[in-house]
C-alpha cells in the first residue's frame, strides 16, 4: 500500500477494476503497494505502528478484497460462481501474509494454524490445519484443492462424509475479517506482540531492492 502522503514514487497508468468488472466508467490511479513506501518504524513499536498495520490490512488488503467481491457479485448475477477460485487464492494469500506478523521463526504449516486458532471464530479451530494443508497449499501452489471444497456464497462451514470441510467463500471472508480485527485489537494492548509484528515489518522493508 502506498500511503497518500508519500510522494516518493509516482503512480502508474490508470487502470480499471482488477476484477475485470466494469462497475463505473471512472478510472482510478493504480498505486504500488511497496514496503519501500511504508512509513519508517521507530525504535519502539507503539500505538502509531498499529495504526499503520490497520491501514495495510484493513484499508489495503480487506478493502480491495471487498471491492473485488462486490464488483463480481454486481456483474455476475449476484454470485461469485465461476469467479470464486481466484478470490479464494487472494484470501489464502492474505491469511499467510497477516499470520507472518503474528509469529517469529515458525514455518507456515505451524504459523497459519496458530493464527487461525488464536483469532478466527471458534468454528474454524477444528479445521485450522486443513486451512493450511489443503486450502492454502492447494490453492496457492497448485490451483487445485484435495479433499476439501469451496462454495460460492455464505454457506456455513460443514463437514463431508469423509470428514473434510466444505467452506463458503463469503463465510470465510467474514471469518478472515474478524481474525484481522482481533489481531489488531490485541496488538494495541500487547507490547510483546507488537515487537513480533515489528520484526516482520522491518524485514519487509530491509528486503526491498533499490
Amino acid at each position: 500500500m502506498k500511503f497518500p502522503n508519500d510522494d516518493r514514487l509516482p503512480t502508474a497508468a490508470t487502470n480499471v477494476s482488477a476484477s475485470g468488472a466494469i462497475a463505473a466508467p471512472i478510472q482510478r490511479p493504480f498505486v504500488p503497494r511497496l514496503p519501500s513506501t511504508w512509513p519508517t518504524l521507530g525504535p519502539t513499536a507503539d500505538a502509531a505502528f498499529v495504526d499503520v498495520l490497520h491501514r495495510l490490512f484493513v484499508e489495503g488488503m480487506l478493502a480491495e478484497l471487498e471491492s473485488v467481491c462486490s464488483d463480481v457479485i454486481a456483474n455476475n448475477a449476484g454470485s461469485l460462481q465461476g469467479r470464486g477460485h481466484v478470490i479464494a487464492v487472494a484470501m489464502m494469500s492474505i491469511l499467510e501474509s497477516v499470520s507472518q506478523f503474528a509469529s517469529t521463526g515458525e514455518r507456515q504449516f505451524l504459523r497459519i494454524p496458530a493464527f487461525v486458532r488464536s483469532y478466527f471464530p471458534p468454528e474454524y479451530h477444528p479445521i485450522a490445519d486443513d486451512l493450511n494443508d489443503f486450502y492454502r497449499n492447494g490453492l496457492i501452489h497448485e490451483w487445485f484443492m484435495r479433499k476439501v471444497a469451496l462454495l460460492p456464497g455464505r454457506e456455513p462451514l460443514t463437514t463431508q462424509s469423509n470428514g473434510s470441510p466444505v467452506l463458503g467463500l463469503l463465510t470465510f471472508k467474514e471469518g478472515l475479517t474478524i481474525s484481522i480485527e482481533r489481531f489488531l485489537e490485541e496488538l494495541r494492548t500487547d507490547a510483546s506482540l507488537r515487537d513480533v509484528a515489528a520484526i516482520r515489518y522491518r524485514t519487509l522493508q530491509q528486503d526491498v531492492r533499490g
